[in-house]
C-alpha cells in the first residue's frame, strides 16, 4: 500500500489544484517551495506529470536546486507555445544569478536595489552594448538614466512572471533573487567546482555576450559580424519555454 495519492493521470487530472500548477507551468513559470501545494504534486506526480507532457512534445525538467519547469522537448515541435526572452532579459537574468551566488550581497533582508544591478551592467558591459540593450542612443542625462531604468525594470518584471525573482511591489525597484536563476549558470556548471568559480565564470559569460539557456540553443557571440548581429538580435535568444503573456503598461 503506498500513501501516493496519485496512480494515474486521472488522479492528478482531478486534484482542485492541477488548474493552476498546468496554467503556471505552460505559462513558462518555475515552480519551488515558495509555492507548497503545487510543489508537492509536483513531487508525488512527476513521473505521471512528465509523461503527460510529453504527450504534448514538452518535458518536465526538475533542477538540481529543487524547481521544476516545462521546456520544448526534442523529440517533435512542441504542442504548447514557446517564445524566446530578448537580449536584455536574458543578460539581466545572468548579473542576477551572479548576485544569487554571492553571500555578501543577500546580507540582511537579502532585497537587491534595480540600481545595483544596473551599475553592475555598467561595470560588466561596454557603454555602446549597453546602451543598446537599454534602448538609448546614449545615457548621459538624469532623463536618459530614467528611461533606462524603465527599460530595465521592464526586464525585471518579465523574470519576476517567471519566478526567477521576487518583487517589493509592482515597480521593480527592489527584488530578491530565488533558486530558479541558476538555470543561467548551467553553461558552466561542468567547468566551475566552487561558488566562487561560478560567479566568475558568469561574470565572463556576461562579459563575452552569451546568452544560451540550453546547450542546443544559439548564442550571441561578440565575433559575429554587424549584420549577422542585427539578425540575431530581432528575435534573441533564448527559449523561455512556455508563452508568457506580456504585461500591460500603464
Amino acid at each position: 500500500m503506498t500513501d501516493n495519492p496519485y496512480q494515474q493521470i486521472a488522479d492528478l487530472i482531478n486534484d482542485e489544484c492541477f488548474p493552476e500548477l498546468d496554467t503556471r507551468l505552460r505559462r513558462g513559470e518555475h515552480i519551488d517551495a515558495r509555492y507548497h501545494r503545487l510543489f508537492n504534486i509536483i513531487q508525488d506526480g512527476f513521473p505521471l506529470l512528465a509523461e503527460y507532457y510529453l504527450r504534448f512534445g514538452s518535458d518536465l525538467v526538475q533542477a538540481p536546486e529543487a524547481y521544476y519547469y516545462l521546456r520544448p522537448g526534442t523529440s517533435g515541435k512542441s504542442l504548447i507555445r514557446s517564445r524566446k526572452l530578448d537580449e536584455l532579459t536574458m543578460i539581466a537574468g545572468q548579473v542576477l544569478a551572479m548576485f544569487h551566488l554571492d553571500p555578501e550581497q543577500l546580507e540582511g533582508s537579502g532585497w537587491i536595489s534595480t540600481d545595483a544591478v544596473y551599475e553592475r551592467l555598467r561595470l560588466l558591459l561596454e557603454n555602446d552594448y549597453l546602451c543598446q540593450l537599454l534602448e538609448r542612443k546614449k545615457i548621459e542625462t538624469q532623463a536618459d538614466r530614467d528611461k533606462a531604468m524603465e527599460t530595465l525594470r521592464r526586464a525585471i518584471r518579465q523574470l519576476a512572471r517567471l519566478g526567477m525573482v521576487r518583487l517589493e511591489g509592482n515597480q521593480a525597484n527592489r527584488l530578491q533573487t530565488q533558486a530558479p536563476l541558476m538555470r543561467f549558470i548551467d553553461p558552466v556548471r561542468s567547468t566551475a567546482s566552487t561558488t566562487e568559480g561560478t560567479r566568475a565564470a558568469m561574470e565572463q559569460l556576461v562579459r563575452d555576450g552569451y546568452i544560451s539557456l540550453d546547450e542546443d540553443d544559439e548564442s550571441l557571440k561578440p565575433d559575429c559580424t554587424e549584420s549577422e548581429e542585427k539578425a540575431s538580435n530581432e528575435n534573441v535568444t533564448v527559449v523561455v519555454e512556455q508563452a508568457i503573456e506580456e504585461e500591460q503598461e500603464a
